[in-house]
């Protein structure tokens, strides 16, 4: 290993004890192993990992390019020139970068914009629960009020009606408990392909009724993949409804699924796109579509699709949306085969 000052300086190390030093010994990181294995695949690579502290160190994020040079060269000192004496093998060069100020404002960031999101959050569930509340009192005064006169059937619509309330207010505090609970994801080896048929026959019926046709293309070969399998299939019920209720004069709704191979910037991949005929969304809406609380939909909660970027991106994974207004909308998700840190 040969450095220069800056990272000298980065580690407290001096440059000369760096020299013929073995980079994992200052960096005893396993993915920064990995990261080095994988090197040989492609021209460059790029990790950002965190380095905790050590005896004199304090705790830093670096980001590491890795560029292939080819043959490793030795070098001989001939009066004020350099000399290729032999090459021995492949080099690589390793530009370390400390990004720990960049994470943190990045952190802080996130930070203020969770808690401007919670008080939005919080007004948006006082909103939410106010009306069937309003309704469940004056119900429940009205039967008790009126229990000695009341008929048989005034009785049971006024239940009826509060009981239709309490489930409403339920499932909203449902889904905000999926929403906001940290819940560890269960990772484990599955049939993608089994999954989305479930998904596809338990929404079958409603299809039929809604006058939807469903169409099903899958990739050629099994994509078996690492994944939670409750919270993925939570992922595509939400967007498989959304598809549907976007079509409500019918339509077709489509799924798709193939393989990406791997490639210098992303690992083996499964892609999947769920497509609809329906109404689309407005330009202008698409750059807010993902924004907690934010919905199109005249009496939605606007989680729906936070939620499915979240479990997608804790997979690792990435959620993109298409649209054109009066023509449809596609959903990709994009799911790595194998969660790298699974098990780490």
């Amino acid at each position: 290993m040969l450095a220069n000052d800056n990272i000298s300086e980065t580690f407290g190390i001096p440059a000369e004890k760096l020299i013929g030093r073995p980079v994992l010994s200052v960096v005893p990181h396993s993915k920064l192993g990995k990261f080095l294995l994988d090197c040989g695949e492609s021209r460059s690579k790029v990790l950002e990992l965190e380095v905790p502290s050590r005896a004199g160190r304090t705790a830093m994020t670096l980001k590491i390019t890795a560029v292939r040079l080819g043959a490793e060269a030795q070098w001989k000192k001939k009066s004020n020139a350099a000399t290729i004496t032999k090459r021995t093998g492949e080099a690589k060069l390793l530009l370390f970068e400390n990004v720990t100020d960049r994470v943190i404002l990045e952190q802080q960031f996130v930070q203020a914009e969770k808690v401007a999101g919670m008080s939005q959050l919080a007004a948006s569930i006082a909103h939410e629960l106010a009306n069937p509340l309003t309704s469940i009192t004056y119900n429940l005064n009205f039967v008790r009020d009126s229990l000695t006169s009341l008929s048989n059937r005034e009785a049971e619509e006024a239940l009826e009606t509060t009981i239709e309330r309490i489930n409403e207010m339920r499932q909203l505090l449902s889904t905000l408990s999926g929403f906001v609970r940290h819940r560890q994801p269960k990772y484990e080896i599955a049939d993608l392909h089994e999954l989305i048929r479930r998904s596809i026959a338990f929404i079958s019926k409603d299809a039929e009724h809604r006058r939807i046709q469903l169409t099903l293309s899958l990739a050629p070969a099994p994509l078996v993949c690492e994944m939670d399998q409750r919270t993925i299939n939570q992922v595509l019920l939400n967007l498989l409804k959304n598809a549907m209720e976007a079509m409500p004069i019918g339509g077709t709704l489509a799924v798709k699924t193939q393989l990406r191979l791997p490639d210098r910037d992303h690992q083996e991949t499964a892609i999947i796109e769920i497509s609809d005929t329906g109404i689309g969304i407005e330009e202008a809406e698409l750059r807010k579509i993902f924004r907690p609380l934010y919905s199109t939909k005249p009496h939605g909660m606007g989680l729906g699709l936070s939620f499915c970027r979240q479990i997608i991106e804790e997979h690792g994974g990435e959620i993109h949306l298409a649209s054109r207004k009066g023509i449809g909308t596609t959903v990709a998700l994009m799911l790595p085969l194998r969660q790298q840190d699974a098990n780490e």
